[in-house]
């Protein structure tokens, strides 16, 4: 599915429910007026909102049933978030705006932070998906505030969902006079309770997502390389002489592949310049030189313009080498002949050394094209000239393979999918929550923490709300022309 399909999609989708909300509210006012108030739904321009108390009563017995054991889980929720993610987000947020006015400087230390938007970063194939993780990290976050306020006895007006384009946001209602009437601590708790569990869940996340080979292992072999099961509509690795679907993918460049992270990381290694080491017989049979053109870039040619199958190759001096040649050599070799059956792979940190009667050959390409050579199960190699992105992005692939037929009509790779996207999504949410913006926990969190501070000081009601104000400022002006910024990235590509 593409952008362009899932935008008509989620278009036509609004306007037909709201030519049926303004059809029924004009013709059927009294019963249909009846009906939203009955089942809590309202319809607004690109969202829709439904609210409910039928939950009410469950979550407050269940807090109970559990009050024990849940008071010390959102006491600890309530002193790591404080002490722990509030730092690590206000960091974050400090070195991503430092590094983008410092182009040059580049912080290892510091997470990787982007704007997921489906049809540009990630496939918009990945919709269900990505509606999924963001509901399920919304109404996780929400849960932990309507726990927390059981816990309490805050009273708990109601619950609900609202839904902008494809975005779902889970909310809750609390009684705010009796919330801001009990003491400091415990209304820390119960606006911290949403971002811990968000960190919780992400936690879990990648617990099991880590783990996912062995959870699946009464059902599935893995470690025995990745299987090839799709391609985008625009993927070069499909045309003739590319992959096919059901290919096992077993090496990239010599780099062993075993599992979908092996994929990942041949993939980043498939960035290094390496050369073939070629014995002297094969250059002798196979070499079809016709003339050496240096163009601009310093890319030689020797092989003849109607020859797509060969490559100019530059012999390379080892460091250590009893019989070389000297480098400046050059020759026009087939790469598809040279790896057929089995080849050595020479780079420059390896000193460009091959064994005996053999030569380090390299391709001579541009600074912005590598030679990939995929290695397939029971079938002959596959050369691809492009990038590692190429394969990234356009390539799905799985590392499973069912033991028994049965099991072949679902593959785990669904399910790590939807926990990559819980983790990325249940963090962000996290991270938003509680950083000190206008209408956010961290907004709550941050007037509460300076409550307390003024306690301490013996500061007055006029110090808190100054205080407060300057922070949600600072916090906002700060966070959201960084998420601005993020989208535009995303939109236009720079994130990559």
């Amino acid at each position: 599915m593409s952008l362009a399909i899932l935008c008509t999609v989620v278009v036509a989708f609004y306007v037909i429910i709201w030519f049926f909300d303004s059809f029924f509210k004009s013709c059927m006012h009294y019963p249909y007026y009846a009906f939203l108030e009955g089942t809590g739904l309202r319809i607004g321009i690109f969202n829709f909102t439904w609210t409910t108390t039928a939950f009410n009563r469950f979550i407050y017995r269940w807090s109970k049933n559990l009050s024990r054991v849940l008071r010390r889980w959102f006491t600890l929720g309530y002193i790591l978030t404080i002490w722990l993610f509030l730092p690590f987000a206000i960091y974050t947020l400090f070195s991503f705006i430092f590094e983008q006015f410092h182009e040059s400087v580049q912080s290892k230390s510091a997470p990787e932070v982007k704007a997921m938007v489906p049809g540009i970063n990630i496939p918009a194939s990945d919709f269900w998906v990505y509606f999924l993780a963001i509901g399920f990290s919304s109404i996780i976050h929400e849960l932990g505030h309507a726990m927390a306020a059981a816990q309490e006895d805050v009273q708990l007006v109601s619950v609900g969902m609202f839904v902008f384009t494809i975005i779902p946001i889970a909310f809750v209602q609390l009684n705010t006079e009796h919330l801001n009437t009990i003491e400091i601590s415990k209304r820390l708790r119960i606006y911290c309770a949403g971002v811990w569990h968000n960190v919780a869940t992400a936690l879990i996340a990648m617990i099991l997502f880590l783990t996912a080979p062995i959870l699946f292992s009464f059902g599935y072999i893995s470690d025995t390389g990745v299987k090839v099961v799709g391609f985008t509509h625009d993927s070069p690795l499909k045309d003739v002489r590319g992959l096919e679907l059901g290919d096992v993918i077993v090496a990239i460049n010599r780099c062993e592949v075993k599992n979908a992270g092996d994929w990942t990381y041949c993939l980043r290694m498939a960035h290094e310049r390496y050369g073939i080491c070629t014995t002297e017989e094969f250059v002798a049979e196979n070499d079809e030189i016709m003339m050496e053109t240096v163009k601009e870039n310093d890319v030689v040619e020797c092989c003849r313009k109607d020859d797509i199958y060969s490559f100019c190759f530059e012999y390379l001096e080892p460091k250590v080498a009893v019989d070389s040649v000297l480098p400046g050599q050059f020759s026009c070799l087939k790469p598809r002949d040279m790896v057929k059956e089995y080849f050595d792979k020479c780079t420059e940190t390896g000193g460009y050394i091959c064994p005996r009667g053999t030569h380090c050959l390299k391709p001579s390409l541009n600074n912005y094209t590598y030679l990939m050579i995929i290695e397939r199960r029971d079938s002959n190699a596959v050369l691809y000239l492009g990038l590692p992105y190429d394969l990234h992005k356009t390539v799905t692939i799985d590392q499973y393979f069912p033991r028994m037929g049965i099991f072949s009509f679902f593959s785990p790779v669904g399910f790590e999918k939807l926990l990559r996207y819980v983790f990325m999504f249940s963090l962000g949410i996290g991270f938003l929550n509680v950083i000190p913006c206008y209408g956010t926990d961290g907004h709550h969190i941050a007037r509460n923490l300076i409550q307390l501070l003024a306690q301490y000081l013996n500061k007055r009601e006029d110090f808190v709300t100054i205080a407060t104000i300057v922070t949600v400022i600072i916090g906002t002006g700060l966070t959201g022309p960084t998420l601005v910024y993020l989208f535009y990235k995303a939109l236009t590509g720079d994130d990559d």
